[in-house]
C-alpha cells in the first residue's frame, strides 16, 4: 500500500491491466448477484432520486414497477445502495443489444441530467473503503476476465481506463501524482497522460 496525499492506495493498482470489453462481459458489473446494487455515498442519494424521472425514459416496465414499489435506493445512512431486481440487476439497468447499461448514464449523455452515475459505478472495478480516510483497491471479479485480457493485450492499466472517475473523485493533481508514483514502481507503466 502507498499514500497519495491522504488516500491509501492498494499496491495492486500499480500493476493491474484492465480495459472494459462490453461486447464480451455484457455489462456484468450492473447485474452482479448478491442483493445490493451500486454502493452510494450519502450525498449521492438525492442525485439518484432526482434521476428517476429522466432515467425512466429508458427503463423496462419491470424496473419502473420495482422503483414504484421499493424505491430506487435501499439501506440507511452510511450504507446506501441502489435497489436490485431479484438480487441481481440494478433497477437502473436497461438492455441495448444484449448489453446491460445504466439508464442514469444514458440520460446524462442525452443531456437530460447533470449527474452521470454513482461514483462506485464509474470507478468499477476499483472500490473505495474507509480506514479513517479513503482506501482504494482493485476488486477482481471473474465476470471481468475479458477486461483483464483486453488490458493485457492493449497494455492499458486500470488507472488509465479509470482516469475520468479518479479525477472526478480526487482531482487532476491527485491523479497525476498517482500516475507519477506508479511510474516509479512499475517500469511497464507509461500511461496516465492524455
Amino acid at each position: 500500500m502507498f499514500l497519495i496525499d491522504s488516500i491509501l492506495v492498494d499496491e495492486s493498482l500499480a500493476k493491474v491491466q484492465f480495459c472494459c470489453d462490453l461486447n464480451k462481459c455484457k455489462g456484468a458489473c450492473c447485474t452482479l448477484p448478491g442483493g445490493d446494487g451500486a454502493p452510494l455515498l450519502n450525498e449521492e442519494v438525492e442525485y439518484v432520486e432526482r434521476s428517476i424521472e429522466a432515467a425512466s425514459l429508458y427503463l423496462s416496465r419491470r424496473s419502473k414497477d420495482e422503483i414504484a414499489k421499493h424505491g430506487a435506493v435501499s439501506g440507511s445512512y452510511g450504507d446506501y445502495s441502489t435497489t436490485c431486481i431479484d438480487n441481481r440487476d440494478c433497477v437502473f439497468v436497461f438492455y441495448e443489444e444484449g448489453i446491460a447499461k445504466c439508464a442514469i448514464e444514458k440520460a446524462y449523455f442525452d443531456g437530460l441530467l447533470e449527474f452521470r452515475k454513482p461514483i462506485s459505478c464509474h470507478l468499477f472495478p476499483i472500490r473505495v473503503g474507509n480506514f479513517g480516510g479513503d482506501y482504494i483497491s482493485y476488486q477482481p471479479f471473474s465476470s471481468c476476465s475479458p477486461a483483464v485480457d483486453k488490458g493485457k493485450k492493449e497494455n492499458i492499466f486500470a488507472v488509465e481506463m479509470l482516469r475520468e472517475p479518479l479525477t472526478r473523485l480526487y482531482g487532476a493533481e491527485w491523479y497525476e501524482a498517482l500516475c507519477a508514483h506508479i511510474a516509479t514502481v512499475n517500469p511497464e507503466f507509461t500511461g496516465g497522460k492524455e
